[in-house]
């Protein structure tokens, strides 16, 4: 069970272990100088970019970005969430984690009946769909679906009785409660409070499981046209749709040799591309794609394509999506197929490989949004492109690389055949409105933004100098203390330093040995510090180096401030405002000594 640990006994853990040894275990290391080098293990390379720091007890790879101490490379290589790794690591450490406390008990001992519950009914089901004599309706259906015996039983497909309380008489015969029962949802309580029945009944059964395969819920299929054509758990202790993923348990190794996760939206269309050979595809829970989804996610990959339904729910699932992956920092794209076939159809009808030519031809999500807000037909009324453009400039706004939200706003102009500049003074008065500059949010950096931040740099006077100061703290505390004393966070204008120095800064304050700044939980940002501290930046001089960068650093910023002075000024001059004049004045006066 995943419960807290104290940070005493994971930096105990951490230090009883030596990442390159660790590592070698998984991967040939050569040594190089002062560090190891490899191939990567997180992407396919020839020449070896991957490097292990035995100083600083950290990983880089200069190729993909991956980096971290070592819980985060076993955490990467194992698919292993963090408290996960630090219990796999603790063995090898010969430090014994205590067991859960009795409330931890208490919370997993009242999820077990449910999970026993799933179980059995899904052994159940299976039982059904194999063996009964009513069963052969479903039979039929699952092969006229193209559904392989094989298939069935590797998913566990099961078929639920028509009687009205066929599985809640087995499984109480079995000897779960039926509060357990009512709890997984396997039941209904009648309307007269007297009694249940069977939430499922004749329907494909699809068993849903977590990442460690335990059942948590079923969504069931009608064998006709009525309706509802599909009826799923409700959300229980165990099972919280906006969090889970069907067939994500069996994708997750096939991720990481492809690169991405594939979105799909049924039950059948997860089953049909694996058993075609793509499976690396999960599928929603007859829900929209949320935050929880994208955490989830991104413990396997930050590459997403998504093949929606084709009809009008499919593409606005796909629309509102776009924000969430825009904030996350994911790669999202959007294989289109053709009108009124979902995946599972397409695959059955036009076969493997053009499916995967679909794939290979996916476009990227916001072009996607573009095209799909516009329309086929050439807009003619201003109103209809002032809708357009107000749907979809909101995302254009949110991209954090101003080089992209350029490109977007010119294909966007081409599109609705307007005048680019038009649009970039939207673009900017909404930003102002906002009170901030156009991809940049006032909300804490989103988590999955980090590596991503360093290799598309923000383009100010001074963030080169930002770069090099941090890379000179983070590999020399000495130096890293006299920065401390010359600059605030707030100095560093480039939100990634902002945050990197004020976790240097916290350190330093709180006396702990410099190599903490290293053995921060979160991934992206112990990606980032591994990819800064071990760049290699030349210096002929270290500390001529260090004071241009300070130099530097002050000097954008009361640039910056002497920018906004005079703006006030103005203002102030128009307004006949004498007293703010005279104080706009002095400070200008007092930046220019500086």
């Amino acid at each position: 069970m995943e419960r807290f640990i104290p940070d005493e006994l994971i930096d105990r853990i951490r230090e009883g272990v030596d990442i390159v040894s660790v590592i070698s275990e998984q991967l040939s290391l050569k040594k190089t100088g002062q560090n190891f080098t490899g191939l990567c293990p997180f992407h396919s390379e020839k020449t070896p970019s991957f490097v292990v720091s035995p100083a600083k007890q950290i990983f880089h790879c200069f190729g993909c970005g991956a980096g971290g101490n070592v819980f985060h490379f076993l955490m990467k290589h194992e698919n292993l969430t963090f408290p996960q790794a630090v219990r796999s690591l603790s063995e090898r450490a010969g430090i014994s984690i205590p067991e859960v406390s009795k409330r931890d008990e208490k919370i997993e001992d009242a999820k077990e009946p449910l999970y026993k519950a799933n179980e059995l009914a899904m052994e159940f089901f299976s039982r059904n769909l194999a063996e009964a004599k009513e069963g052969e309706r479903a039979r039929q259906y699952l092969e006229k679906r193209g559904i392989e015996k094989k298939t069935i039983q590797e998913f566990n497909i099961g078929y639920s009785l028509s009687q009205w309380d066929a599985a809640y008489r087995h499984l109480r015969q079995k000897g779960i409660e039926t509060a357990a029962l009512e709890k997984a949802g396997l039941i209904i309580r009648k309307d007269s409070g007297d009694g249940f029945y069977d939430r499922f009944r004749d329907r494909i059964i699809f068993p849903i499981l977590d990442l460690k395969k335990r059942v948590i819920g079923f969504g069931g299929r009608v064998l006709d046209d009525s309706l509802p054509k599909y009826i799923n758990s409700p959300e229980s202790t165990i099972y919280i749709k906006g969090e889970n993923l069907y067939c994500l348990e069996k994708a997750r190794q096939e991720i990481g040799k492809r690169g991405y996760l594939l979105i799909v939206e049924g039950y059948l269309d997860a089953i049909m591309t694996y058993q075609k050979g793509i499976k690396n595809a999960a599928a929603t829970l007859g829900t929209a794609l949320t935050q929880g989804h994208l955490r989830l996610i991104k413990r396997f990959t930050n590459n997403i394509v998504l093949v929606f339904d084709p009809d009008s729910a499919g593409k606005k699932a796909a629309i509102r999506s776009a924000s969430f992956f825009i904030e996350s920092g994911m790669k999202a794209k959007v294989a289109s197929l053709s009108e009124g076939t979902d995946p599972d159809t397409f695959l059955r009808e036009k076969g493997v490989e053009a499916f995967i030519d679909k794939l290979k031809n996916s476009e990227k999500l916001l072009d996607f949004v573009i095209r799909e807000t516009k329309g086929k037909e050439p807009l003619s009324s201003i109103d209809e492109k002032v809708k357009v453009v107000d749907e979809v400039l909101p995302l254009i706004n949110r991209l954090p690389n101003k080089i992209e939200r350029n490109a977007y706003v010119r294909r966007l102009a081409e599109e609705l055949q307007l005048d680019e500049k038009d649009i970039f003074a939207e673009l900017e008065n909404r930003a102002q409105k906002k009170g901030y500059k156009s991809g940049e949010k006032k909300e804490p950096l989103k988590e999955g933004t980090a590596h991503s931040g360093l290799q598309k740099r923000i383009n100010h006077s001074g963030a080169k100098a930002e770069e090099m100061l941090i890379h000179l703290m983070l590999n020399d505390e000495s130096i890293a203390k006299r920065v401390k004393d010359q600059l605030s966070p707030d100095d560093f204008k480039d939100p990634l330093f902002k945050r990197v120095t004020g976790i240097v800064y916290n350190v330093i304050e709180s006396g702990k040995e410099f190599n903490a700044v290293f053995k921060t939980e979160d991934a992206e940002m112990a990606g980032l510090f591994s990819a800064l501290s071990m760049r290699e930046l030349d210096y002929d001089d270290r500390e001529q180096s260090f004071y241009d960068c300070v130099q530097k650093i002050k000097g954008a910023g009361i640039k910056e401030r002497m920018k906004t002075l005079q703006e006030k000024l103005r203002i102030a001059e128009k307004n006949g405002d004498t007293d703010s004049i005279n104080r706009i004045l002095e400070e200008k006066t007092r930046l220019l000594k500086q």
